[in-house]
């Protein structure tokens, strides 16, 4: 969903928080992954996705990980609003790169031209990334082949992930988004790009917990300050920068004494984000199809060589052999 600013908020208000996986520390434990967010960036890098997802899932049994993937499904009705600016910014994006490789390449002279011209048109194509259906299909192939469990949501991965926290199905998130935390999330692992399970960097650990503490605010207040930040659920509703949305709902106490400054005269949409944020309009038939549930109940499935072998001689055949390796475990 994303929750403007926070990434920045928590940098500034409590830094000290901030730390990095100790990896051993994981072992035996089971992750829920919000893979998809992920896989775009790879693949806005001009990177293998494919190959990204057979490092991570061979890094997680060697550390004897055990992850979830959930992939995203169909985006809920009260995000319309937020979906249509972005298409309408990926449709921009698309224009100005057409423009920039046709037009303006051409006649760019200098090196320093060269060089912020390559930035931009990169920045650009992973602006207009898209992620095919049959992209998400082998992917998922190569998990059951791997013996990886892979879910589909009915909506969000979000909203299922932290209903497998909340259940105690998972006891942590590795997740591209912070807005995790705002959904009661206590432990969240965010990657870099190119990050895999067991790397010295290159991951974020956000501990919710020691973050609430030290800016002395309860979780209801962090949510609230989260939403008039701004979210995907209050577009076109008056929203603030993070430092003033944390001191107005510190000094205030409550987000509706906030609003009533800022002149807001209907509170339902920030109210109502506040309720999706905690998951209460969310059932276990609106997260996932049956069909999901009794898979994550009968648990990983097993590894099936045969099917890795066709991975290994076709899509992944410049693959490593460690990596090979490291699956059929």
């Amino acid at each position: 969903m994303g929750i403007r600013g926070l990434t920045g908020w928590v940098r500034w208000a409590a830094k000290q928080t901030i730390g990095v996986p100790e990896w051993s520390e994981y072992e035996g434990a089971t992750v829920g992954v919000d893979i998809l967010g992920q896989l775009y960036k790879i693949k806005a890098q001009h990177a293998c996705p494919l190959s990204y997802l057979a490092q991570f899932i061979a890094a997680c049994k060697q550390y004897k990980i055990r992850p979830i993937f959930i992939f995203d499904g169909k985006p809920p009705d009260a995000k319309r609003a937020a979906l249509k600016l972005r298409s309408a910014a990926r449709e921009a994006s698309a224009v100005e790169l057409q423009h920039l490789e046709q037009t303006v390449a051409p006649q760019v002279s200098t090196e320093e031209e060269k060089s912020l011209l390559e930035l931009r048109i990169r920045s650009l194509k992973g602006n207009t990334t898209y992620f095919t259906s049959e992209e998400r299909d082998l992917c998922k192939q190569l998990c059951y082949a791997a013996g990886v469990m892979c879910l589909n949501a009915t909506g969000e991965a979000d909203d299922v992930l932290a209903h497998l926290y909340h259940t105690k199905v998972i006891s942590c998130v590795f997740s591209c988004d912070l807005d995790m935390l705002t959904r009661g999330v206590q432990r969240l692992c965010v990657p870099s790009v190119w990050s895999i399970p067991g790397d010295a960097d290159g991951w974020v650990c956000y501990n919710l917990p020691e973050i609430l503490e030290h800016v002395k605010l309860t979780h209801d207040q962090f949510v609230e300050m989260c939403v008039l930040m701004g979210c995907d659920y209050t577009v076109g509703q008056k929203c603030l920068p993070y430092r003033s949305a944390y001191w107005a709902i510190k000094y205030r106490g409550e987000l509706l004494k906030t609003l009533e400054v800022l002149g807001v005269r209907d509170e339902t949409p920030y109210y109502d984000a506040i309720k999706r944020l905690n998951g209460l309009f969310e059932t276990e038939d609106t997260l996932m199809g049956e069909k999901q549930w009794t898979k994550l109940r009968a648990g990983p499935p097993d590894v099936e060589p045969v099917s890795l072998s066709v991975f290994r001689e076709g899509p992944l055949k410049s693959l490593q052999e460690p990596i090979y390796n490291a699956l059929y475990c």
